[in-house]
């Protein structure tokens, strides 16, 4: 009965040593970042704008109209009230002759602008000027005399203010 246990032993251990050990625990999981302030956020996003309507400025000139205006959509989009990115789009979507989606893009920059604290009327009176021709040849005729009535509103108010 010794020699029965001995053996049961024996067989057990040499088992043992053939039993790979188990896997290491998993190493702990590293800490999650720290929240962006709403003011780090904004500058993130104000950088990556910046980025990407470099790289559609970039496109553009290689005459790449898709790919600039992938770009210049991911700006406006992370800078909605940018007038700068809105209008770049809308410059690309004139090369393809889109001109109802350049007319929206147009617009977009308008109003970011006219929203600004201190709109630049004689900017604003020339920009106006594209969107009707824009309108026009879209024939979005009721949303172009709409534009030409503010149009009107700010070269008054330009020849009211003094030039900057």
């Amino acid at each position: 009965m010794h020699r029965r246990a001995l053996t049961a032993v024996l067989i057990t251990l040499a088992v043992a040593a053939c039993t790979p050990p188990p896997p290491p625990p998993p190493a702990p999981l590293p800490p999650p970042a720290p929240e962006l302030t709403a003011a780090e956020l904004e500058a993130q996003n104000a950088t990556r704008a910046q980025r990407l309507w470099e790289e559609g400025t970039v496109f553009g000139r290689q005459a790449r109209w898709a790919q600039a205006e992938r770009s210049y959509r991911q700006a406006a989009a992370l800078e909605p009230d940018s007038s700068t990115y809105s209008m770049a789009l809308a410059g690309v979507l004139l090369q393809m002759g889109r001109d109802s989606e350049a007319a929206d893009a147009m617009l977009a920059a308008i109003r970011a602008d006219e929203a600004g604290p201190s709109p630049n009327h004689r900017l604003l009176a020339v920009d106006y000027e594209r969107l009707i021709q824009t309108l026009d040849r879209a024939n979005r005729f009721d949303e172009a005399r709409t534009a030409r009535e503010k149009q009107r509103l700010h070269r008054m108010l330009r020849d009211t203010t003094p030039p900057r």
